[in-house]
């Protein structure tokens, strides 16, 4: 009985100094997205991937990349010398060209890399220089527990270099101003809603009606300047002074000025300019950097900057009686309009452009 007690104890004992098993890796680590579409030239980030239940911390690592046939490529990883911020621009700290340049550090990085921490995919501006469009990543996850390695995890696919995104709605009105209480009514709305909006091609390539967006210049390489030009429906530019701060209720609204250290005023336009793309960064109305609206840009035109082309808005929208001008007319029988301006356009690439909006149904004065 003795030896049986003895037996058991020594078991018991063994059995004590046996380690128990620690952490737990998932067979079933996965991504969220199996196929990453990335805009050429463009700094992005994916989401990270579904760990189902493994032990923090976890390492990330990619371990190879293959082509659509299967063919092992260095492509996504070669380095290429790109101009990138550090942190964005930000008028209230950047007051000097000098100040801004501190943001900026021209580097040699890879297209992608992979957070070892949380597991994401980044995507740098290196991308403007790779020439496949598809990609197999395989990578390895590793904690405590152990490793695994994950081959094809997810697709990778290149899309065009986007020198011009529309992230958000971009809109002009004309607006008859009520002479006695000030109210606004709108004579048309006419926008660009996003980047999928058919119109896109033709504000590119200036056959738009209402808005234009070109590159005029390749300099300056590394950085960019962007002119604002308002002009009245025939294109005929309005003076700089007549396009005002959309302030409302006391509080001025986000626009271009804000993303530039001197803007440049010359006859028929604004220019603004940073030391790099892109353009615009700041936004004083919306400061969540994943909020698209962060990309909207007001202004106003004065009210005596236009005379208000009646012919052309009864051409069509029907003929109006005497009626219906009469509270948007002034002591001396005119109509009055001002126009209303948002932009809401990335541009990623480097150059000079043009930016260019006409407001409808209306006359230099």
């Amino acid at each position: 009985m003795k030896k049986i007690i003895c037996f058991l104890m020594i078991t018991a004992f063994i059995s004590s100094c046996e380690q128990p098993e620690v952490g737990y890796i998932s067979d079933n680590i996965h991504a969220l997205q199996d196929t990453i579409t990335v805009p050429r030239g463009v700094f992005m980030s994916s989401v990270p991937p579904a760990v189902e239940g493994s032990t923090y911390p976890i390492e990330w690592k990619i371990t190879g990349i293959t082509d659509k046939d299967g063919k092992p490529t260095t492509e996504l990883q070669e380095e290429h010398e790109i101009l990138i911020w550090k942190k964005s621009f930000d008028p209230t700290t950047d007051t000097t060209l000098e100040l801004a340049m501190k943001k900026l550090e021209l580097s040699k990085r890879a297209s992608i890399l992979m957070n070892p921490v949380s597991g994401e995919f980044i995507f740098t501006q290196a991308t403007k220089f790779v020439v496949k469009n598809n990609f197999n990543i395989n990578i390895s996850a590793k904690n405590v527990r152990g490793e695994r390695q994950l081959d094809k995890f997810t697709h990778v696919k290149l899309g065009p270099f986007n020198a011009v995104e529309f992230p958000n709605a971009t809109r002009v009105q004309t607006q008859f101003v009520n002479q006695t209480t000030g109210a606004l009514t709108g004579a048309l709305d006419y926008q660009v809603v996003n980047q999928f909006d058919p119109k896109i091609p033709n504000v590119l390539n200036g056959t738009d009606k209402y808005f234009s967006v070109k590159k005029v210049s390749d300099e300056p390489k590394l950085g960019i300047k962007v002119k604002m030009i308002v002009a009245d429906s025939k294109n005929t530019p309005i003076a700089p002074s007549k396009v005002i701060f959309f302030v409302n209720g006391g509080a001025t609204l986000a626009n271009f000025h804000d993303n530039t250290i001197t803007p440049e005023i010359s006859a028929n336009g604004t220019t603004f300019a940073l030391p790099a793309p892109p353009f615009p960064q700041y936004s004083r109305t919306y400061r969540d950097p994943n909020d698209l609206n962060r990309f909207l840009m007001y202004y106003l035109t004065t009210n005596d900057a236009y005379t208000f082309d009646r012919a052309a808005f009864e051409a069509e929208k029907g003929v109006k009686p005497d009626s219906f001008y009469a509270p948007f007319k002034d002591a001396n029988g005119n109509i009055v309009v001002r126009g209303y301006i948002r932009w809401a356009i990335k541009i990623n690439d480097s150059g000079t452009y043009e930016l260019t909006m006409r407001n409808p149904y209306t006359i230099k004065k």
